[in-house]
Protein backbone atom coordinates (compact mmCIF):
# COMPACT_ATOMS: atom_id res chain seq x y z
CA UNK A 1 0.00 0.00 0.00
CA UNK A 2 1.68 3.43 -1.06
CA UNK A 3 0.90 5.14 2.42
CA UNK A 4 3.89 6.80 4.10
CA UNK A 5 2.13 6.29 7.78
CA UNK A 6 0.96 2.60 6.95
CA UNK A 7 3.35 -0.26 9.43
CA UNK A 8 2.58 -3.19 9.84
CA UNK A 9 0.12 -3.97 12.40
CA UNK A 10 -2.06 -1.11 11.82
CA UNK A 11 -2.14 2.60 14.12
CA UNK A 12 -5.51 1.99 15.62
CA UNK A 13 -6.00 0.14 18.67
CA UNK A 14 -9.45 -0.06 20.85
CA UNK A 15 -9.66 -0.40 24.69
CA UNK A 16 -13.37 -2.57 23.92
CA UNK A 17 -13.13 -5.85 23.68
CA UNK A 18 -14.08 -7.17 19.79
CA UNK A 19 -15.27 -4.05 18.84
CA UNK A 20 -16.88 -4.25 15.05
CA UNK A 21 -16.69 -0.75 12.69
CA UNK A 22 -19.52 -1.28 9.98
CA UNK A 23 -19.94 1.04 6.89
CA UNK A 24 -22.04 1.46 3.76
CA UNK A 25 -22.69 4.01 1.31
CA UNK A 26 -25.36 4.11 -0.60
CA UNK A 27 -27.51 6.71 -3.03
CA UNK A 28 -30.04 8.73 -2.45
CA UNK A 29 -33.46 8.27 -5.19
CA UNK A 30 -36.84 8.45 -3.84
CA UNK A 31 -37.94 7.65 -7.10
CA UNK A 32 -36.39 4.58 -7.67
CA UNK A 33 -38.88 1.74 -8.92
CA UNK A 34 -37.42 -0.62 -6.18
CA UNK A 35 -39.19 0.85 -3.74
CA UNK A 36 -36.32 1.67 -1.13
CA UNK A 37 -35.85 4.86 -1.34
CA UNK A 38 -32.40 4.58 -2.28
CA UNK A 39 -29.63 2.62 -5.06
CA UNK A 40 -26.61 1.23 -5.24
CA UNK A 41 -26.08 0.35 -1.40
CA UNK A 42 -22.75 -0.88 -0.67
CA UNK A 43 -21.57 -1.95 2.65
CA UNK A 44 -20.64 -5.58 4.24
CA UNK A 45 -23.03 -6.92 7.09
CA UNK A 46 -25.38 -4.43 6.43
CA UNK A 47 -28.79 -5.85 5.46
CA UNK A 48 -30.86 -3.02 3.41
CA UNK A 49 -31.40 0.86 3.90
CA UNK A 50 -35.03 2.38 3.91
CA UNK A 51 -35.69 5.75 2.97
CA UNK A 52 -38.51 7.84 2.15
CA UNK A 53 -40.05 6.45 -1.49
CA UNK A 54 -42.57 7.25 -4.26
CA UNK A 55 -42.83 4.27 -5.29
CA UNK A 56 -44.66 1.05 -4.08
CA UNK A 57 -42.37 0.32 -1.11
CA UNK A 58 -40.47 -2.30 -1.34
CA UNK A 59 -41.40 -5.54 1.32
CA UNK A 60 -39.40 -4.52 4.68
CA UNK A 61 -39.44 -0.63 4.13
CA UNK A 62 -42.39 1.27 5.89
CA UNK A 63 -42.06 4.13 4.21
CA UNK A 64 -40.88 7.01 6.43
CA UNK A 65 -40.82 10.74 6.41
CA UNK A 66 -38.73 12.32 4.15
CA UNK A 67 -35.06 12.74 5.56
CA UNK A 68 -35.46 9.14 7.63
CA UNK A 69 -32.75 6.68 7.20
CA UNK A 70 -33.74 3.16 8.56
CA UNK A 71 -30.39 0.37 8.45
CA UNK A 72 -31.24 -3.23 9.70
CA UNK A 73 -28.29 -4.71 10.14
CA UNK A 74 -27.99 -8.60 9.64
CA UNK A 75 -26.69 -9.33 12.80
CA UNK A 76 -27.20 -8.53 16.42
CA UNK A 77 -24.33 -7.03 19.14
CA UNK A 78 -24.41 -6.07 22.70
CA UNK A 79 -23.87 -2.11 22.14
CA UNK A 80 -23.37 0.73 20.01
CA UNK A 81 -20.55 2.37 21.09
CA UNK A 82 -21.40 5.62 18.27
CA UNK A 83 -21.01 6.46 14.36
CA UNK A 84 -20.48 9.10 12.09
CA UNK A 85 -21.76 10.49 8.71
CA UNK A 86 -20.70 12.12 5.33
CA UNK A 87 -22.33 12.69 2.77
CA UNK A 88 -21.38 13.84 -1.46
CA UNK A 89 -23.64 16.92 -3.30
CA UNK A 90 -25.31 15.61 -6.24
CA UNK A 91 -24.54 17.15 -9.43
CA UNK A 92 -25.88 19.77 -11.60
CA UNK A 93 -26.29 19.82 -15.29
CA UNK A 94 -23.40 18.19 -17.58
CA UNK A 95 -21.56 20.72 -19.91
CA UNK A 96 -19.69 20.42 -22.53
CA UNK A 97 -17.33 23.75 -20.66
CA UNK A 98 -14.91 24.22 -17.75
CA UNK A 99 -15.59 27.85 -15.53
CA UNK A 100 -12.06 28.68 -14.46
CA UNK A 101 -11.51 28.52 -10.46
CA UNK A 102 -15.26 26.65 -9.94
CA UNK A 103 -15.53 23.16 -9.03
CA UNK A 104 -16.05 20.26 -11.55
CA UNK A 105 -16.78 16.85 -11.74
CA UNK A 106 -16.25 14.58 -14.46
CA UNK A 107 -19.41 13.00 -16.54
CA UNK A 108 -18.42 11.75 -19.95
CA UNK A 109 -15.16 11.35 -21.57
CA UNK A 110 -16.90 11.25 -24.99
CA UNK A 111 -13.28 10.66 -27.23
CA UNK A 112 -11.75 13.68 -25.51
CA UNK A 113 -7.83 13.23 -25.26
CA UNK A 114 -5.07 13.20 -22.15
CA UNK A 115 -4.13 17.05 -23.68
CA UNK A 116 -7.71 18.11 -23.84
CA UNK A 117 -8.41 17.08 -19.79
CA UNK A 118 -4.73 18.92 -18.63
CA UNK A 119 -5.78 22.12 -21.02
CA UNK A 120 -7.99 23.04 -19.00
CA UNK A 121 -6.55 22.09 -15.36
CA UNK A 122 -6.98 18.51 -14.47
CA UNK A 123 -3.97 17.07 -12.48
CA UNK A 124 -2.09 14.79 -14.26
CA UNK A 125 -1.13 12.87 -10.99
CA UNK A 126 -4.65 12.30 -11.07
CA UNK A 127 -5.12 10.82 -14.40
CA UNK A 128 -6.24 7.13 -14.90
CA UNK A 129 -2.80 5.05 -15.66
CA UNK A 130 -4.47 2.91 -18.08
CA UNK A 131 -6.17 5.44 -20.21
CA UNK A 132 -4.22 8.54 -19.18
CA UNK A 133 -8.01 9.82 -18.91
CA UNK A 134 -9.64 11.07 -15.73
CA UNK A 135 -12.15 8.89 -14.33
CA UNK A 136 -15.78 9.69 -14.42
CA UNK A 137 -16.94 10.69 -10.97
CA UNK A 138 -13.15 12.93 -10.12
CA UNK A 139 -13.62 15.99 -9.00
CA UNK A 140 -11.00 18.93 -10.39
CA UNK A 141 -10.27 22.92 -10.48
CA UNK A 142 -10.31 24.01 -13.61
CA UNK A 143 -7.47 26.65 -14.12
CA UNK A 144 -9.56 28.05 -17.41
CA UNK A 145 -12.27 28.54 -18.80
CA UNK A 146 -12.96 26.66 -21.96
CA UNK A 147 -14.74 24.31 -24.18
CA UNK A 148 -13.02 20.56 -23.03
CA UNK A 149 -13.31 19.00 -26.63
CA UNK A 150 -13.80 15.54 -27.49
CA UNK A 151 -17.77 15.92 -26.36
CA UNK A 152 -17.03 15.61 -22.92
CA UNK A 153 -19.15 16.98 -20.06
CA UNK A 154 -18.39 17.97 -16.37
CA UNK A 155 -21.00 19.30 -14.17
CA UNK A 156 -20.82 22.03 -11.22
CA UNK A 157 -22.25 20.83 -7.77
CA UNK A 158 -26.14 20.98 -7.81
CA UNK A 159 -27.38 24.37 -6.61
CA UNK A 160 -29.01 23.10 -3.86
CA UNK A 161 -25.69 20.45 -3.30
CA UNK A 162 -27.02 17.78 -0.47
CA UNK A 163 -29.87 20.24 0.79
CA UNK A 164 -28.66 19.03 4.78
CA UNK A 165 -25.51 20.17 6.72
CA UNK A 166 -26.02 16.80 9.26
CA UNK A 167 -27.18 13.84 10.36
CA UNK A 168 -28.45 12.50 13.87
CA UNK A 169 -29.06 9.25 15.27
CA UNK A 170 -33.03 9.12 16.36
CA UNK A 171 -33.65 7.78 19.72
CA UNK A 172 -31.35 5.32 21.89
CA UNK A 173 -29.72 2.57 19.36
CA UNK A 174 -28.61 -0.01 21.80
CA UNK A 175 -32.34 -0.50 22.69
CA UNK A 176 -32.40 -2.13 19.29
CA UNK A 177 -29.01 -3.05 18.72
CA UNK A 178 -29.67 -6.80 20.37
CA UNK A 179 -33.07 -7.98 19.52
CA UNK A 180 -34.65 -11.14 20.92
CA UNK A 181 -35.81 -12.50 17.78
CA UNK A 182 -34.05 -14.88 15.86
CA UNK A 183 -30.39 -14.06 14.90
CA UNK A 184 -32.04 -13.37 10.90
CA UNK A 185 -33.62 -10.69 12.74
CA UNK A 186 -30.85 -8.33 13.05
CA UNK A 187 -29.90 -4.57 15.09
CA UNK A 188 -31.23 -1.60 13.96
CA UNK A 189 -30.30 1.77 13.81
CA UNK A 190 -32.71 5.27 12.64
CA UNK A 191 -31.06 8.28 11.62
CA UNK A 192 -32.78 11.47 10.51
CA UNK A 193 -31.23 13.87 8.24
CA UNK A 194 -31.62 17.81 8.90
CA UNK A 195 -30.96 21.28 7.48
CA UNK A 196 -30.87 24.35 9.80
CA UNK A 197 -32.86 22.67 12.40
CA UNK A 198 -35.51 21.01 10.47
CA UNK A 199 -35.89 17.54 9.22
CA UNK A 200 -35.15 17.50 5.92
CA UNK A 201 -34.70 14.83 2.60
CA UNK A 202 -31.31 15.07 0.80
CA UNK A 203 -31.67 15.79 -2.51
CA UNK A 204 -32.03 13.07 -5.32
CA UNK A 205 -28.24 11.35 -6.65
CA UNK A 206 -26.82 12.54 -3.07
CA UNK A 207 -24.47 9.72 -2.15
CA UNK A 208 -24.40 9.30 1.90
CA UNK A 209 -21.96 7.46 4.15
CA UNK A 210 -22.53 6.04 7.03
CA UNK A 211 -19.90 4.48 9.99
CA UNK A 212 -21.55 2.76 13.05
CA UNK A 213 -19.02 1.19 15.72
CA UNK A 214 -20.43 -1.91 17.71
CA UNK A 215 -19.59 -3.96 20.87
CA UNK A 216 -19.26 -7.84 19.66
CA UNK A 217 -19.00 -8.86 23.62
CA UNK A 218 -20.56 -8.30 26.69
CA UNK A 219 -17.22 -8.04 28.82
CA UNK A 220 -17.71 -4.28 29.37
CA UNK A 221 -13.78 -2.21 30.11
CA UNK A 222 -13.14 0.46 32.94
CA UNK A 223 -14.89 3.44 31.69
CA UNK A 224 -17.63 2.17 30.27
Amino acid sequence: MANRNWASGGKIYSMHVQPVLIDCNFVVDSTNGNGLGIRNLKGPVVQNVYMNTSATPASGNPNPEAGTIIVPLQDNYSRSFGGFTSFVSATGTPVTTTTANTAAIVTSLGTSTTAQWTAVGFPSAYLNTTTGLPNVGASFIPTTSATIGGSATVAPIATAGSNIDHIETVGDPNQTIASNQPQTQGAQIILQCFKAGVATAPSNNTVISLAFYQSNSSVMTQGE
